[in-house]
């Protein structure tokens, strides 16, 4: 391992903390590692602090097939290949008690050079990306807690961070021409900026475990997601290449605050009342314990300023019905990285506007990830989704969408997209007429305002 990379078990040395960089990068996760690792082989003076020491346990683990691109930029795909994770070439979606089911088959899309993804553990995952940051060039710290992002006197710009490394009594203070927030859920720019804004119509908890076997599909579909629709959530199964699975619930947050017992209580009970999964997971074994996420979706109010950007989930996050998470975090990445390499070569400094593409681009993708995510807890939408396309182009398009190209779209994709949008809208017209049927609660609709 480089010297580079500072593990929180060995003592670290005066000598190779610098006193300023270009880049301080908080957080090592997908987004906080790409954006390293991109900068730094720009020539860039880079330091990531992640807070925890990896591999670590994390959930997210389903790719999109427009990550295998950006992999390849990163120059990492050869390494996630080497590592044998599972290849995932569609998913598989089922609504509880019917016979409804959509197959999707990424080579479907209107871009057939998208055809696949992997489906990661992300304690590997992670890992082989922060490692990989390393070797790019970025000055890696393990165990090394960022405390606070310290700003100008007048509080605008950002101008370093106070961070506490792992068995130091002082923290200590490091200069930057600009920070990165990729600290997750914890967000920690977040509450200087305006704070998280919640989603009141995504208001979601999941809980969830990993499993050491379940009944997956022969031939290569064995590896695609399966997500089973419910009156009041839905299920994700993801399948690795050592046979385990995860398995998760999604929910509405007050099934969590009104239970009677333990989070995994409730998973147990959610499992037994469900038998397309009971079924799936007979004779399984639970290696991990239940663990549990509560406020699934949200987004703070700016993404950018004066000599900062968040990036990843501390930017925003959406319901992962859709596998959305690493992408977003990746692209916001990229595009977070090309602007500060820009401004830095241009004139040495990071400004507010410099920013301005980076988040045009980046909250329309998000938007048009956002509108199949909130369509799919209506009647309407589910209906039309799991019901046959009028015509193929707007399967294609909708296969695309959920392949992950939403950033940089053709006209026919966003044509077509919004064909489909239009057979939702008949749809619901037509539900109005004759009823729901088995989409008549949907997956937990809120259908009274009141509610929310």
């Amino acid at each position: 391992m480089s010297d580079a990379h500072v593990n929180a078990d060995r003592p670290l040395r005066r000598t190779s903390f610098p006193d300023q960089v270009d880049a301080v990068v908080c957080g090592g996760g997908p987004a906080g590692s790409t954006f390293a690792t991109l900068l730094a082989r720009k020539g860039h003076r880079v330091i990531l602090f992640e807070r925890e020491r990896f591999p670590r346990f994390h959930i997210g683990e389903s790719l999109l097939p427009w990550n295998i691109p950006l992999l390849q930029r990163v120059g990492v795909l050869d390494k996630v290949r080497s590592a044998g994770m599972q290849v995932k070439f569609g998913a598989r979606f089922y609504h509880q008690g019917t016979d409804r089911m959509r197959p999707v088959q990424f080579i479907d899309g209107i871009d057939k050079n998208h055809p696949s993804a992997f489906q990661v553990k992300r304690a590997d995952f992670d890992k082989l990306l922060l490692d990989h940051a390393c070797e790019s060039g970025a000055q890696v710290f393990e165990g090394a807690r960022v405390e606070e992002v310290l700003f100008s006197e007048d509080g605008r710009r950002a101008r370093g961070v106070r961070v506490r490394l792992t068995g130091e009594a002082q923290a200590r203070e490091l200069a930057a021409k600009v920070v990165i927030d990729a600290t997750g859920r914890d967000a920690l720019l977040s509450k200087k900026i305006g704070g998280r804004i919640r989603d009141p119509l995504l208001d979601r908890s999941a809980a969830f475990a990993h499993f050491d076997t379940f009944h997956r599909a022969a031939g290569p579909t064995g590896g695609d997601i399966i997500v089973i629709t419910t009156p009041d959530g839905w299920w994700w199964l993801i399948p690795f290449s050592d046979g385990s699975v995860s398995v998760g619930i999604v929910m509405p947050s007050r099934r969590f605050k009104e239970r009677s017992g333990s989070v995994e209580e409730l998973f147990q009970s959610a499992v037994a009342e469900t038998p397309e999964v009971r079924e799936l997971l007979a004779g399984s074994r639970r290696t991990t314990d239940v663990k549990a996420i509560a406020d699934y979706s949200y987004r703070t109010s700016t993404f950018s300023g004066d000599g900062f950007c968040l990036i990843g989930d501390a930017a925003c996050f959406l319901d992962p019905v859709f596998s959305t998470g690493v992408l977003m975090a990746m692209t916001s990445a990229e595009l977070a990285a090309e602007t500060i390499d820009h401004s830095l070569q241009s004139k040495g400094r990071i400004d507010a506007q410099d920013f301005r593409r980076f988040e045009r681009i980046y909250k329309r993708g998000v938007a048009r990830f956002a509108r199949f995510v909130h369509g799919f807890y209506e009647p309407a939408m589910l209906e039309t989704f799991y019901t046959k396309a009028p015509n193929p182009w707007i399967e294609r398009a909708v296969t695309t969408v959920l392949g992950g190209g939403v950033f940089f779209p053709s006209f026919k994709a966003r044509f077509f997209t919004l064909t489909f949008q239009l057979c939702v809208v008949l749809t619901g017209a037509a539900q109005a007429v004759r009823g729901r049927g088995a989409f008549e609660r949907a997956t937990g609709i809120v259908t009274h305002r009141s509610d929310l």
